[in-house]
């Protein structure tokens, strides 16, 4: 069934985003808004403007797309998310309102996967460090002594899409490979060389820990301080999946200790006051603690030296950001003609 003149409204509206709907404008009969801001950012003027939408679509900015935002939209009926996790989303409330929620299941296999070796080298041969030296005139080579990734193992943790991409780049290094997934592909292992091991031994054996599973409640601080004391002494963490797979504080603590040798992290777990200063801000007006605590944490592990620190961007190539779009773009399509597809609310 076609809604009559379904209203849309994108939010988290790039430069670059504006240019690809301008250039491939939706093939139904649809009102389009686009917008730079978040749904929660909207002052009572804008949400007037929208608040009749059928159809809202976000980006992974969005942070908090909760009952006190969609509550604005009383007609809505579909959230098109441009990014895979979902977790942003009050899926309860979607459930209970009888909205629909897709997501883009894959848009950037080898995106993630090339970012993870990039934070990966740049750790283990301190290139930033070094960069950073020459800018200031301070260079000293003994200081930026590095090691190879040629012979060393590398646990893969998660190996959906982008945690087989990491595994066949790691398998080019000549890197030994193990992997944990509770879903895990043999045939893939088999292909690659490689075998699936507990997690227990996974945290024991490798060198290096790279981080390719979604966020659950299950797997919440999955490296926490007990994780952590299991692990090798100079282990390597890269996270480019979800900040809250790993406890702040514990990560702190195991880079401050130097049982972790240096991380790269694309995502940290209350990473949005750290990239965006009026949340931080906002959470020290409310009293908030933990997320003050946990973005105070942030904010010392930006001082430490071994660790590398972006801000959620691993997705991020021009390739990768032109098939979120259209894919989203698809499912709005599909929903609109009757066919929900890429829908997270079967997961």
């Amino acid at each position: 069934m076609e809604y009559a003149m379904t209203k849309i409204v994108y939010f988290n509206v790039s430069e670059i985003a504006a240019d690809y709907y301008k250039k491939n404008p939706l093939p139904i009969d649809a009102q389009t808004v686009y917008l730079e801001k978040s749904p929660a950012d909207l002052t009572e003027e804008e949400i007037k403007r929208v608040s009749d939408a059928d159809i809202i679509s976000v980006f992974v900015h969005a942070v908090d797309v909760g009952a006190r935002v969609l509550s604005n939209f009383p007609n809505l009926k579909l959230i098109a998310l441009r990014s895979t996790g979902y977790n942003n989303v009050d899926l309860a409330y979607c459930r209970e309102h009888g909205i629909e929620v897709v997501n883009v299941p894959g848009y950037g296999d080898s995106t993630v996967a090339e970012y993870t070796f990039g934070l990966l080298i740049d750790v283990t041969r301190k290139i930033s460090r070094s960069f950073r030296a020459v800018q200031e005139s301070h260079v000293s080579t003994d200081r930026y002594l590095g090691f190879d990734l040629r012979g060393r193992t590398i646990g893969i943790i998660g190996t959906g899409a982008i945690g087989r991409y990491v595994a066949k780049i790691a398998k080019s290094f000549d890197m030994t490979l193990l992997a944990f997934d509770p879903y895990p592909n043999e045939k893939f292992a088999q292909e690659y060389g490689f075998k699936y091991v507990s997690l227990d031994e996974l945290l024991t054996q490798s060198d290096v820990i790279t981080l390719h599973c979604p966020l659950t409640k299950e797997n919440y601080h999955l490296l926490d301080d007990a994780a952590f004391a299991k692990m090798k002494q100079g282990v390597v963490i890269v996270n480019t999946a979800r900040g809250e797979l790993i406890d702040t504080e514990a990560l702190y603590k195991a880079l401050s200790s130097g049982k972790v040798y240096g991380a790269g992290l694309d995502v940290l777990e209350y990473e949005s006051p750290l990239i965006h200063d009026d949340l931080y801000l906002s959470a020290i007006e409310t009293h908030e603690s933990d997320t003050l605590l946990r973005s105070l944490i942030n904010l010392r592990m930006l001082q430490l030296k071994n660790v590398i620190i972006t801000p959620h961007v691993a997705f991020n190539s021009i390739d990768a950001v032109h098939r979120i779009l259209r894919t989203a773009d698809e499912s709005i399509v599909s929903f609109v003609n009757g066919k929900t597809i890429n829908s997270v609310l079967n997961k």
